[in-house]
């Protein structure tokens, strides 16, 4: 458990400080190029991600659960090096066949893209799928040795060198290139320049490539998650042509609905997923520790992974999901100097929460064995969200890709939690936690609308009006979490349990020493 805590603040730390500079950077592009060059990238990129997806497939996912299996079956390490050399041959393999026949076919391709400008964006973002793969195995390798400063600080790596490429592709050095077009070559400059730099790490810390072993079965057991990323790229690829098209339909110009596409993929969604950083960290660690315990047939510490990281996420997230509701506007002004950016964080707040659930519960069943399950459930989510992208643009507009996403993470969250229960990988003891601090949004929502409304009746500065709310609100909300106690002890998330008091267990399951006993927490 100390492991545990002590590796999720690791991965947390750098996910924080990684999502901090992606997020203020992104606030600079999209005041540097505007929401229609950002709009158009994230275009090309959602198709770029469908060939991802089908030429990784769910290798990286199923090679990290591997990973951790032959590690904690000890004995097993030397299996390794093999199975990491199976795993990039098929990848880089299928790669090479979908770059042929996307080069081969390029008059074929141009009918995917609403705008046409995509099209340049896509050939050129396109040798940067090679470097993608290669580069997802490695962090799936890395997630599994439990390696987790190596996978957390490539991954800070690839965001300082973005920043740096973006930067000297917009410069003055490369004035006859178009903002879209620099962005692009920073991208696919910035893929490989970090694929090398992992590549080196494995060499050095022992890594090989020996003769291929396990292709058969990683292709097996990844097929469910290749066919839910495939559906997944396909359903993104589907909304960033749908949903623009629908927007034209509706009465905008092709310009004034790539703004709106961008405003709300490239601008808010870097915002609402901004609790991610805190909670990613869960998903990442859960994963290898996952596969090890239920390899080892350690359940009833699983069960405390799980249920103890839940509530974690619940703390964070119900936190965030209320001072978006009062403040997405004026963060959006602050910030981007958009309050259409602003005003979809406000009213998409809801979605914070499931996706953040979702992400953990997958990342569990996936770790389990589940992988048919969770495409299944993600396949019926999925029916929301395209039923949103089809009938509701008439009627809402852009904000249709906000009900469809808080319907679809929150159907992918709740049907999970059924199959994680069956599995045992879940007890229900986080029920009542839970309710009461999604109760604690409330009073949070009221304590930074009167401080809102106050600052703004004094005529602050956009600063102090984001400012003093938030501050407000995180107080009033960590303050009914000291009064009311919802959680018996936040010191069980954070530090190790005293070896003589099981009961400092969050959500300790019952002990079994004699007679059956019920843990009082």
């Amino acid at each position: 458990m100390k492991t545990f805590k002590k590796t999720t603040l690791l991965i947390m730390i750098f996910s924080i400080v990684t999502r901090l500079l992606s997020f203020f950077f992104k606030i600079y592009l999209s005041r540097r190029v505007g929401a229609e060059v950002l709009g158009l990238f994230q275009m090309t990129a959602s198709v770029f991600a469908l060939f991802c997806t089908i030429a990784g497939s769910g290798i990286p996912l199923m090679l990290s659960r591997k990973t951790a299996e032959l590690t904690a079956l000890k004995g097993h390490e030397k299996e390794l090096d093999g199975v990491m050399t199976g795993a990039v041959i098929l990848s880089v393999g299928v790669t090479l066949f979908l770059i042929a026949g996307a080069v081969l076919f390029r008059n074929k391709l141009t009918f995917v893209f609403s705008d046409g400008r995509c099209v340049k964006l896509f050939y050129l973002i396109l040798p940067a799928l090679i470097s993608t793969v290669v580069y997802q195995l490695l962090r799936g390798y890395f997630m599994g040795k439990a390696r987790y400063f190596d996978y957390s600080a490539t991954e800070l790596l690839e965001e300082v060198v973005k920043i740096v490429a973006c930067l000297t592709f917009l410069s003055n050095a490369f004035i006859t290139l178009s903002d879209s077009v620099a962005v692009t070559v920073a991208f696919t400059v910035t893929d490989y320049v970090v694929m090398i730099t992992l590549l080196i790490v494995y060499f050095v810390k022992g890594g090989r490539f020996a003769k291929p072993t396990g292709t058969k079965e990683l292709l097996k057991a990844g097929l469910p998650v290749t066919g839910m990323r495939i559906v997944a790229g396909l359903l993104t690829s589907f909304i960033a042509i749908a949903l623009p098209a629908a927007l034209v339909r509706t009465g905008s110009t092709s310009g004034e609905a790539a703004a709106e596409y961008g405003r709300a993929v490239g601008m808010a969604f870097s915002l609402l997923f901004a609790p991610l950083s805190l909670t990613g960290a869960l998903s990442v660690v859960i994963l290898p520790e996952a596969a090890a315990l239920a390899a080892t047939g350690k359940w009833d510490d699983l069960r405390i992974r799980v249920n103890e990281s839940l509530v974690f996420i619940f703390l964070i997230t119900v936190l965030f999901y209320a001072l978006f509701v009062v403040l997405g506007e004026t963060y959006g002004e602050l910030l981007f100097k958009d309050p259409k950016a602003g005003r979809f964080v406000a009213i998409s707040a809801g979605m914070v929460v499931p996706a953040a659930l979702s992400g953990l519960v997958n990342t569990t069943l996936n770790s389990l064995g589940e992988e048919k399950k969770v495409f299944l459930i993600f396949l019926i989510a999925s029916v929301f969200l395209v039923a949103s992208i089809l009938f509701l643009p008439r009627l809402i507009g852009i904000y249709a890709l906000s009900v469809g996403e808080c319907s679809f993470h929150l159907c992918e969250f709740v049907l999970g939690m059924v199959v994680l229960w069956k599995k045992r990988g879940y007890d229900g003891r986080i029920f009542k936690p839970a309710a009461i601090i999604m109760t604690f949004a409330f009073p949070t929502v009221l304590a930074a609308k009167l401080a809102s409304m106050l600052t703004s009746d004094l005529g602050m500065s956009i600063l102090f009006r984001a400012a003093i709310p938030t501050a407000f609100g995180v107080l009033i909300y960590a303050g009914l979490i000291l009064v009311f106690k919802p959680i018996p002890t936040l010191k069980a998330l954070f530090f190790k349990r005293k070896k003589q008091r099981t009961e400092t267990s969050l959500i300790t399951p019952p002990l079994r020493q004699g007679r059956r006993k019920r843990v009082n927490v």
